[in-house]
């Protein structure tokens, strides 16, 4: 009998290849903008996902939501949030991350940015929401891609960025963020 190498061993085979990708994921995540500061949640204890950490709002996005984006994403804000219509402005999608990670399979995070026209601190189903400054951020335990795409985000409001760049991220086998590269932005079309 041949004993078979540990997980340790690097002479270990690799894991069982995944079965095909039957789906795509697509999510929003809506950061909010007052002023020089951003609205941020702090996922509740109780979330599956990513418990105690940093992001922005959002969620799922449903297969009969796919031809308006921006629809999906503001029923998201509206139904995690108190926020009221009035209340967001200058709303659109700035940044779409594309990935296949290995716990998630392949996902699409569709990153959108607002103004408010108040700084209080609404209401939230999923968390804590709360006003940070850009500085603040190395502080918080923000999800690893977040953090990587908030500078980006933060960049976009303030040039008034109004197109769209898309990413790509990698990750390992055990899910470890390796990197993001980011295409051009696309530009949109005089009308």
């Amino acid at each position: 009998m041949v004993p078979r190498p540990s997980k340790e061993d690097p002479a270990s085979p690799s894991p069982e290849p995944r079965s095909a990708i039957q789906s795509l994921d697509v999510r929003t995540v809506i950061v909010l903008f007052h002023a020089d500061r951003l609205l941020l949640l702090e996922r509740a204890a109780w979330k599956k996902f990513a418990p105690n950490r940093w992001t922005g709002l959002g969620g799922k996005v449903e297969p009969d939501e796919l031809a308006d984006l921006n629809a999906a994403a503001l029923r998201e804000l509206y139904e995690e949030t108190d926020l009221s219509p009035d209340e967001v402005t200058r709303f659109g999608l700035r940044r779409t991350l594309f990935f296949d990670h290995p716990a998630e399979g392949l996902v699409c995070l569709l990153y959108f940015t607002g103004q408010t026209t108040t700084d209080r601190v609404p209401s939230c189903t999923e968390g804590t929401l709360h006003w940070v400054s850009p500085g603040d951020l190395p502080s918080l335990d923000l999800i690893e891609n977040t953090a990587q795409v908030l500078p980006l985000l933060i960049e976009d409001v303030h040039r008034g960025e109004q197109s769209v760049c898309c990413g790509v991220a990698s990750y390992d086998v055990t899910g470890h963020l390796l990197g993001i590269v980011w295409g051009s932005p696309t530009t949109q079309p005089a009308s």
